[in-house]
């Protein structure tokens, strides 16, 4: 995606201002109030659990019947464990039967299967350049880290395990489940590191999304519970077959991040658009109707694209406002309830 780095009509609107705010002054130092900005502090992501208390996260079949409409799927035994056989009754589910037993006993027998009642909750946190940008409010970086602790939280009220992966154009951050709010802060804190060493926006890297993918198939047991934050245009692009490898046994909820100006042009003139600092920048008139029709038809079709390719593996997507309260837009998706 195109992203609005300068305008010669209006600074404001640019995300190359809120990286020049790191600028050093006179004795070297970088300002304590352009820190606040443009980075998350823990103590923000603490407070949204007093917000939460009352919430818990809504079942997968619930998302996806409100996500896909009337594509049900069938959960073929995820997170489910076996509990017995017994002697087949009508309303039964006849693929559970076992079919050893009914020819032993000349009787029609079926397995019973009963839900786990732990399945862990893993965070996937991109914090990478390309979600350095914001042009109101936050960053994409810092709505990320908004819609972790809010699922953390919201796990940790079920007594769910909790943990994940966070990763940014240099490393990957690995904290394994538990059932703690000690796990969740561990997390949260390795993921804020990642997002502090962000400087300025740049383009996706065509391997973060696979290679944090293949990661979490070595780890995600089956049933559990993950939770895709970050671009998932990119994603799609980039990892679309280690994805389908995992959504055989996984329940994958996938939340794309977009900040308003990625979807419609600010009225203001000529402005100047680049997909990273560096290069050579477009020009374009944004009070020409035809520039505004073109630039919103850009962002719809790689969204409707997005959501082609994951309606087909039967995962659920929703969007994300940055400049929007999170817990309000969970409320929304009915991701939370």
């Amino acid at each position: 995606m195109w992203k609005l780095f300068s305008s010669a009509n209006s600074p404001k609107h640019s995300t190359s201002e809120k990286t020049e705010d790191r600028s050093s002054d006179a004795n070297g130092k970088t300002p304590e109030t352009s820190k606040a900005q443009l980075y998350t502090e823990l103590i923000d992501l603490v407070e949204l659990r007093y917000l939460l208390k009352q919430r818990k996260l809504n079942q997968q079949q619930q998302l996806l019947a409100s996500n896909l409409g009337n594509h049900h799927a069938t959960r073929k035994g995820r997170g489910m464990t076996f509990s017995e056989v017994r002697q087949y009754q009508p309303g039964d589910d006849i693929r559970h039967i076992d079919w050893r037993v009914t020819a032993r006993t000349q009787k029609t027998h079926t397995k019973v299967f009963v839900e786990e009642h732990e399945r862990p909750t893993f965070l996937v946190t991109e914090q990478t350049p390309a979600l350095f940008f914001g042009s109101k409010v936050r960053l994409k970086t810092s709505q990320a880290m908004n819609l972790a602790a809010a699922l953390a939280w919201c796990s940790l009220n079920q007594n769910e395990r909790v943990g994940g992966i966070g990763f940014n154009h240099q490393q990957t951050i690995w904290v394994s489940p538990k059932r703690s709010q000690k796990s969740v802060l561990n997390y949260l804190q390795q993921t804020l590191n990642l997002q502090h060493k962000l400087y300025r926006p740049a383009t996706n890297q065509a391997h973060h999304w696979p290679k944090t993918l293949q990661q979490l198939a070595k780890t995600a047991r089956p049933g559990a519970k993950i939770f895709l934050i970050g671009d998932m245009m990119n994603m799609v692009q980039t990892a679309m077959p280690s994805l389908q490898m995992l959504k055989h046994h996984l329940d994958i909820v996938a939340l794309h991040l977009v900040d308003p100006l990625e979807k419609q042009l600010p009225e203001l003139g000529w402005l100047s658009l680049s997909r990273t600092f560096g290069d050579d920048p477009v020009h374009l008139d944004s009070f020409r109707r035809q520039t505004q029709k073109k630039y919103q038809q850009a962002y719809e079709t790689s969204w409707l694209m997005t959501k082609e390719l994951l309606n087909q593996q039967q995962i659920p997507l929703f969007e994300i406002n940055n400049q929007q309260d999170v817990i309000a837009q969970l409320v929304a998706h009915r991701i939370i309830i």
